[in-house]
C-alpha cells in the first residue's frame, strides 16, 4: 500500500499547517490571528468592503469572516456601517486604531513572505510560484 504522506493533499496540508504556526505566532505578539491580519490587511486596499466582498478576496466563506470581523470589532479595529446602496449589508472599515496595527504588522508580513521566498534558490522559487498558479487555477 502506497504511503499516504507522500500524497501531496497530506504534504501540501501539514506545510500549510507549519507556516500557518509560524505566521500566527508572529502575529499573536500584536494580538491578532493570521486570518485577521488578512482582514485588516484587505481593509488597507478596500476600505468600505462587504463582508462577501472580503470573503472572497482572502479566500474564506461568509461565516467565517463574519466571526474575524466580530472579533475585531470587539477589540476596536473595525466598524460596522450600513451599506446606503444595500440596507441587508454592511460596509467594513478600520478605525485608526486598526489602521495603525494593519500598516504596522504589513512589513512583519512581508518580511515573512521574503523569508519563505528566499529559503529557496530565486529559480525554484520562481517555479514553486509557476506551480503555485497552475494548483489554484487546477482547483
Amino acid at each position: 500500500m502506497e504511503n499516504f504522506t507522500t500524497f501531496w493533499c497530506f504534504r501540501l496540508a501539514a506545510l500549510t499547517r507549519k507556516v500557518s504556526r509560524a505566521y500566527n505566532s508572529l502575529c499573536a505578539r500584536h494580538g491578532v490571528t493570521a486570518s485577521q491580519s488578512f482582514v485588516l490587511f484587505d481593509l488597507l486596499d478596500h476600505e468600505g468592503s462587504s463582508v462577501k466582498d472580503i470573503a472572497a478576496r482572502i479566500q474564506l466563506d461568509s461565516p467565517a469572516v463574519t466571526g474575524l470581523i466580530d472579533r475585531l470589532h470587539k477589540e476596536g479595529l473595525l466598524q460596522r456601517a450600513e451599506d446606503p446602496n444595500d440596507r441587508r449589508s454592511l460596509q467594513i472599515f478600520l478605525t485608526p486604531k486598526g489602521r495603525a496595527l494593519a500598516e504596522a504588522m504589513l512589513p512583519m508580513g512581508r518580511e515573512f513572505h521574503l523569508a519563505m521566498k528566499q529559503s529557496l534558490s530565486p529559480d525554484l522559487a520562481e517555479r514553486f510560484e509557476q506551480a503555485l498558479a497552475a494548483l489554484e487555477s487546477a482547483y
